[in-house]
């Protein structure tokens, strides 16, 4: 079987087929950015989770922000400009709170089927 293959490679931590993600020993926040991110159309059936610090890549160094880890999956988000307001946050925020924030920023209507929240410590 694949995943009995996968699983004996050096830089693969687990691999499962997605039907059995539910029985997959993972952290829920793991599960829940797997299911958020599959899309059936067009994935596969086996999900492959590598060691830390291993890049499916063909460079040696860098990240590819397709990885579990903090340090991959942790993007900055920078905002400046007319009506931004000074200052940070450290709150955990996802690509789908942009539109909504952008929307509220221009003073419009968020768009048809956004699913994020405003990011209210960018508005004044």
């Amino acid at each position: 079987m694949i995943v009995d293959f996968l699983l004996k490679q050096e830089a693969v931590l687990t691999a499962f087929e997605l039907k059995h993600m539910n029985q997959a020993a993972l952290p829920s926040k793991i599960k829940e950015m797997i299911g958020n991110g599959y899309f059936s159309q067009r994935g596969g059936e086996i999900q492959i989770i590598l060691k830390p610090n291993y890049i499916e890549s063909f460079y040696t160094t860098g990240t590819t922000h397709g990885l579990w880890n903090l340090y991959d999956a942790h993007i900055p988000l920078l905002w400046y400009g007319w009506g931004i307001k000074q200052g940070k946050t450290n709150r955990e925020t996802y690509m789908t709170d942009i539109a909504p924030t952008l929307a509220a920023l221009l003073h419009i209507q968020m768009p048809g089927g956004s699913v994020g929240k405003v990011i209210n410590e960018v508005i004044k």
